[in-house]
């Protein structure tokens, strides 16, 4: 006879920090197998991640023992799932469980595909055998920044770099977000539509970023009388001397952003980020149509 099955949706917001803590001690039990090479956080990060997301974006997030799932909605066909089970729990139908509850709440937000991605061979099986469509796949990688070797940053006549800490200036957030939505160019799963960033959309992440405690740099290259902000790379988020992110990219008239990543980087590694051994890992990641799922069975994957 199989164990009965409790799972509880959690208000992140409302939730104590020992609720919170569950999910760390999940997501601790997967790390080698999603995160390879890269160091593990601490509960008081996982809990400031579940507690402070962006107000722009609809958050949802279900406990089991030894198993959570979350939902992020940014809009119909750009909703993600994040689901885990401990190693010790699989193969009892508690992943399979977490996701009808996932799927449940993603019908009544009108989601029309969602999507997930496995980083194991157990993963992919998992994902198959609910229906998972596949997409596409990401490739992650970590640069260890104590000995990286990182050239003088050459930039373009006629601009400069500037990095910004925390919040970007009101006077340039207009044309902060036209760059973006200009560098935002890149091939992505076919139908995946995400909302155009805004003021609003920026605002909201700073002020998640600075309640979890994660110091935020961004390097822009900007023409030399400032009239025109042209955000090359990268935001550096990071939370020294723990690992960062650096999210890169170009406004599509100018390819050329090497310096301003470099900058990018430098300013992490002056602020005491010391990543994790280089490593490099790779991960699928599926879909799922919703509006199809009367013809075939369709399901995220874990």
């Amino acid at each position: 006879m199989s164990e009965p099955i409790e799972i509880a949706e959690v208000d992140a917001h409302a939730a104590p920090n020992e609720v919170l803590a569950r999910f760390h001690a999940i997501e601790v039990s997967c790390h080698e197998e999603l995160q390879p090479g890269e160091p593990v956080p601490g509960a008081e990060e996982v809990i400031a991640f579940y507690r402070y997301q962006p107000t722009t974006r609809t958050s949802c997030h279900w406990l089991a023992d030894r198993g959570s799932a979350s939902l992020y909605v940014h809009g119909p066909t750009a909703a993600f799932l994040h689901l885990l089970v401990a190693p010790a729990k699989r193969r009892r139908g508690l992943g399979s469980a977490l996701l009808a509850r996932v799927l449940e709440r993603a019908r009544q937000l009108e989601v029309r595909a969602l999507r997930g991605s496995y980083a194991t061979a157990a993963a992919a099986g998992f994902a198959a055998h609910v229906g998972a469509v596949a997409e596409d796949r990401v490739v992650r990688s970590v640069l260890d920044l104590r000995a990286a070797d990182l050239p003088e940053p050459r930039i373009p006549d006629g601009f400069q770099l500037i990095t910004w800490l925390e919040r970007v200036p009101d006077d340039h957030l207009t044309a902060y977000v036209e760059a973006r939505a200009a560098m935002d160019d890149a091939p992505g799963p076919e139908g995946m539509e995400i909302p155009s960033g805004s003021g609003e959309s920026v605002r909201a992440s700073e002020e998640s970023l600075m309640r979890r405690d994660r110091e935020m740099r961004l390097t822009v290259a900007m023409d030399d009388d400032r009239r025109h902000g042209r955000p090359l790379p990268g935001r550096c988020v990071h939370r020294a001397p723990r690992l960062a992110r650096l999210e890169t990219g170009l406004h599509r008239r100018h390819r050329d952003g090497r310096g301003s990543a470099r900058t990018g980087l430098r300013t992490g590694r002056e602020a005491g980020v010391a990543p994790a051994t280089p490593s490099r890992s790779s991960r699928g990641r599926g879909r799922l149509n919703f509006e199809r799922r009367r013809k075939h069975r369709h399901a995220a994957p874990q």
